[in-house]
């Protein structure tokens, strides 16, 4: 039975392959109550489907956005709970969206430099939302028979130590904890058996992180359990979700990740302390 709480989904608005409208519905489906739409660098996705919340009203939207942090302590920063409306928050992420393109443009020239057949058009092309990401690049090249999954694309292009891989140009960790916060939002560290060490997480604390993604697809029971203890000791909520991307993305399904309810009250609580 898929769990009544998913806070890490992606649409159309940034590298997802379902338009939010079409997430919103398929939640419902699934009986899922707490749904969070967070796209990279992006609310547009969340925005565009409030008008419909009166048909679906047994699934509450969370407000949520995901950034993609560099330098030092890089990792995914989450957030949830803030004000989608605040000024601030949404200049720095249009920034960083700009950013993005700027990235992809970059990729794209590499790859073409390998003698690979792409066209930056054709990227953007699949591109639905307002904020491009390597999956766009990954399905382009698909489409054009260089690689047969997203997967592929990225081990031999795209990630980092890929041969067309180009390091992004985006906020450090501190900066977009402070951002979340000043927008009245609770910062989350996006599935940590990616990123984590306790010398980062322990960094991250110091600039005011205040959750950790403990129920992920891809952690094991053990991982899970390390998680909800460092959740525990360092006095952060422990959120969850399944990362769902939609169909043909060779990623999991939405509401894979059995994510307590409790999680929500404790992010409420956590936002009343700010």
């Amino acid at each position: 039975m898929p769990s009544r709480v998913d806070l890490h989904t992606h649409t159309t608005a940034s590298d997802g392959t379902l338009d939010p409208s079409a997430l919103l519905e398929k939640a419902s489906e699934l009986s899922i109550q707490y749904l969070g739409m967070a796209d990279h660098d992006s609310t547009a996705g969340y925005e565009s489907v409030l008008p419909l919340a009166a048909r679906f009203p047994a699934v509450r939207l969370v407000p949520a956005v995901e950034i993609n942090a560099e330098g030092e302590n890089a990792c995914h920063v989450l957030g949830y709970f803030f004000d989608v409306g605040h000024p601030v928050l949404q200049k720095e992420l249009a920034r960083y969206r700009e950013m993005r393109l700027s990235r992809a443009r970059a990729m794209v020239q590499k790859i073409r430099d390998l003698g690979v057949a792409i066209d930056f058009d054709q990227v953007m092309a699949r591109v639905k939302g307002d904020s491009i990401g390597r999956p766009h690049i990954a399905d382009a090249l698909r489409e054009n028979g260089v690689v047969r999954t997203r997967q592929e694309a990225f081990d031999r292009f795209l990630k980092k130590g890929g041969a067309a891989y180009v390091p992004g140009e985006a906020p450090s960790a501190a900066e977009a904890i402070r951002l979340i916060r000043s927008a009245g939002g609770i910062p989350v560290l996006a599935h940590p058996c990616y990123d984590t060490s306790d010398d980062l997480l322990g960094g991250l604390v110091e600039s005011g992180l205040m959750g950790i993604e403990a129920y992920y697809p891809e952690h094991s029971r053990s991982l899970t359990r390390r998680y909800l203890e460092l959740a525990e000791r360092y006095h952060l909520v422990a959120t969850g979700g399944s990362d769902f991307h939609g169909p043909r993305t060779g990623r999991t399904a939405l509401g894979c990740v059995d994510v307590p309810e409790s999680v929500i009250a404790s992010l409420q609580q956590a936002q009343s302390r700010l």
